[in-house]
């Protein structure tokens, strides 16, 4: 997985762009197998205690930096080696700023801002923000990410949970932006048209006036 940045193939891109798809949109690991559909029963008040002692154990460490084009399955292989990992959201780069770099032969391959990862045990998840933090990534000298730093900071109280809901009330808000776009520029274009209008109303009146004037 040494170097991985720097293969630029189609292929690659492909499926890059399939795996920004997916680290944007689900919040789950990226490159986990889907899941199949299962029965499941009713629950039962045991079962209900148990899942809430799991998700109460669970900690999230947030990384407020991803380093160039590394990818959710790297992170858990990298981080993987001090605790189970749960799920890992990372958030996509602007597709406007790859979409630029690619025009003027950058990287193809999709980036990352910054990231969200779970640990099934929040006392390794606190340990690995505490000992890894402003840490080099290190591993081999040939490496691609060997000289990056680890910018890692453990989020006490946090759960899963906050973060989709923190993605939704994003989306919310993405939209309640773009409406309000949408509904300016419609004010815009109808004022410029009433406009146009307005200026065909009044010229016709005036060459009106003048073919008048001359018949006297």
């Amino acid at each position: 997985e040494d170097g991985e940045g720097d293969d630029d193939d189609d292929d690659d891109e492909e499926e890059e762009d399939e795996e920004g798809k997916k680290a944007g949109s689900s919040v789950k690991a990226t490159g986990d197998q889907p899941l199949k559909a299962k029965k499941v029963g009713p629950l039962s008040l045991k079962k209900v205690t148990d899942f809430k002692s799991k998700i109460d154990k669970t900690g999230v460490v947030y990384l407020s930096r991803v380093p160039p084009y590394m990818k959710p399955d790297k992170i858990r292989h990298l981080l993987g080696t001090y605790g189970k990992i749960g799920r890992i959201y990372l958030t996509p780069e602007d597709p406007a700023i790859r979409k630029k770099r690619k025009m003027l032969g950058g990287n193809k391959r999709q980036s990352y801002v910054d990231g969200w990862i779970e640990f099934a045990d929040k006392k390794i998840a606190k340990a690995v923000a505490r000992n890894l933090n402003t840490q080099p990534i290190g591993g081999k000298a040939t490496s691609f990410y060997s000289a990056d730093l680890w910018n890692l900071k453990y989020l006490s109280k946090f759960k899963w949970n906050h973060l989709t809901e923190k993605i939704s009330y994003d989306n919310l808000v993405r939209r309640q932006k773009l409406q309000a776009e949408v509904s300016q520029a419609k004010k815009e274009r109808d004022f410029y048209l009433d406009k146009v209008q307005l200026s065909k109303h009044l010229r016709r009146k005036e060459e009106r006036e003048k073919d008048g004037g001359s018949a006297e």
